[in-house]
């Protein structure tokens, strides 16, 4: 049964922001200028859907204690590190071959369009160091900033630039459009 992994009012804050800017992604791929733009904040709506029900339902977790159950049972466990290393090193080609992707696809979009793209970038980045879980990296993403663990404050502000981008995309075109 999957519950809450992080039941503070912080946690649930950053998810609801995940659901906030999805919603304005979505408003924004209504009045996108063209289909490559609304494909984009379709995409986008998507994946900040996704990732809000992934910080609270820790799927991450479930999936390393698979693996941790896995590598026990078939023998492999004294290599985990080695499988840990090839799963991190995937997850970043795929982070890097989308970030290439989109700057290539995104070329001609407008500014707001860009900028989202590189809070996609800011998202990225935490999900990989979050995906490492290499000790000095946990302190790093674990440490308490202004009342809020430092990660966090990189996982928001990808958020944030997402959203605010999506409302200077759909303010800019319906403006164009009246």
């Amino acid at each position: 049964m999957l519950s809450a992994h992080d039941p503070s009012m912080l946690a649930w804050f950053v998810t609801g922001a995940y659901f906030v800017g999805a919603a304005l992604t979505a408003v924004a791929a209504h009045h996108a200028a063209d289909r490559t733009e609304r494909h984009f904040w379709i995409g986008c709506a998507v994946l900040l859907v996704l990732l809000g029900f992934n910080k609270q339902l820790d799927l991450q977790g479930y999936i390393t204690t698979v693996g941790r159950f896995l590598a026990r049972s078939e023998g492999w466990y004294e290599q985990r590190r080695l499988v840990q290393a090839a799963f991190v090193t995937a997850l970043t080609l795929i982070a890097a071959t989308s970030t290439a992707w989109l700057a290539a696809r995104l070329r001609q979009s407008g500014p707001s369009v860009k900028i989202a793209a590189l809070g996609i970038v800011l998202l990225f980045t935490f999900v990989l160091w979050r995906a490492a879980s290499f000790h000095h990296m946990d302190i790093w993403v674990t440490r308490n900033i202004a009342g809020m663990r430092s990660g966090w404050w990189l996982e928001l502000a990808g958020i944030i630039v997402i959203g605010l981008s999506a409302i200077a995309s759909f303010r800019g075109n319906r403006a164009t459009l009246a």
